[in-house]
């Protein structure tokens, strides 16, 4: 695997963390657990994929609207 594969790979998985930690997030809101650790941990990671997927939109790295096709 070469090194262009291995990003695409790695950016794959930022992307897709970030949307299953939102729907976990969305859970633990409806369950009103907005104040647990899990929730805040959660969030925190949240962030940071998207801080790394803002950095690569700044670059074009990458499609401007890839967080917008799945929320």
């Amino acid at each position: 695997m070469d090194r262009l594969e291995r990003f695409e790979k790695a950016l794959k998985d930022i992307i897709d963390g970030y949307h299953k930690i939102g729907k976990e997030l969305e859970v633990l809101r409806q369950e009103g657990k907005v104040k647990t650790t899990k929730f805040r941990e959660l969030l925190g990671k949240k962030l940071v994929y998207s801080m790394i997927i803002t950095i690569f939109k700044r670059y074009d790295l990458i499609d401007k609207n890839v967080l917008n096709d799945k929320e």
